[in-house]
């Protein structure tokens, strides 16, 4: 499937690594997405550990034009750092988690516009990992057990017709023909979309126009992330949370993984992803 898999993080990380993150890993959380951090060393690690299913890596382009995690170490690629390990769990696993239903999704956001060179070197990186990641060739998706998606500009990306990468849309991307084979995923910021602040109970009209566009998105085979919740104050959280969860919201992002874990263990049914029709994941 993959060749060269021996490493399966940059050099260094080594055997102590992968037994600790064993060792240590929580449930795995269908719901829980964990939030960008440029200061975390290993943010796939950590993601992990917690049980998410998936997380938000910022990159950017080096000197040599490899996108790699923001920092001073040319080393930390996003090869090296997050796809790599994925890869070396899917093929031990057969996928990331063993319970898991839909691909690990890993957002990818570029600190700033990336050239069309560095899509077209990355493509030759991702080649490698056909079987692993999730792949588009004209329109056609074959679902893998990893999910990469570019935040920023589609233009690029819908120009490709063989790609590695799906582009980051928004919830206003629903009912306007935006294919689910281009923008399989639909984020938004709470403040977008909502005026509740988290006090008291939300609008009955707000809550209706919130589970409308998810329920929306899924009939068109999109996932739905939510992310800038409070997080400062436990009880507004824990009431995003609530409403995010109810809503049928797919991914729920925070910096608090912890905080989410324990909230998302207490919902009904929290380990089952709702089936909407979409694949599950079958790794060739």
């Amino acid at each position: 499937m993959v060749t060269g898999l021996a490493g399966l993080a940059v050099a260094g990380a080594g055997t102590a690594a992968g037994t600790t993150l064993a060792r240590r890993q929580r449930p795995y959380l269908p719901r829980a997405h964990a939030g960008r951090d440029d200061a975390r060393r290993d943010p796939l690690t950590a993601a992990l550990r917690a049980g998410c299913a998936g997380l938000t890596v910022g990159v950017e382009a080096g000197p040599d034009g490899r996108l790699r995690l923001p920092g001073d170490d040319p080393g930390r690629t996003l090869e090296a750092m997050i796809v790599r390990p994925l890869a070396g769990r899917v093929e031990s696993r057969g996928r990331v988690y063993p319970a898991q239903a839909e691909p690990f999704t890993v957002v990818v956001e570029p600190v700033a516009p990336l050239a069309p060179e560095a899509l077209d070197q990355l493509h030759e990186v991702l080649c490698a990992y056909d079987g692993v990641l999730s792949r588009s060739r004209g329109g056609l998706v074959t679902a893998g057990a990893v999910t990469l998606v570019l935040a920023g500009p589609r233009r690029l990306l819908a120009a490709r017709p063989d790609r590695f990468l799906f582009a980051e849309g928004t919830l206003d991307d629903v009912g306007r023909s935006v294919p689910a084979a281009l923008v399989p995923l639909a984020s938004e910021h709470v403040a977008w979309r909502l005026g509740w602040d988290g006090h008291g109970e939300m609008a009955v009209e707000e809550r209706h126009l919130l589970r409308s566009l998810v329920h929306a998105a899924h009939a068109e085979g999109k996932r739905v992330r939510f992310f800038g919740v409070p997080e400062r104050r436990p009880g507004v959280r824990r009431a995003f949370w609530r409403e995010l969860h109810a809503a049928g919201v797919d991914l729920i992002a925070t910096h608090r993984v912890g905080a989410l874990r324990r909230f998302l263990r207490t919902q009904h049914a929290h380990r089952q992803v709702a089936s909407r029709g979409r694949q599950r994941v079958n790794v060739q």
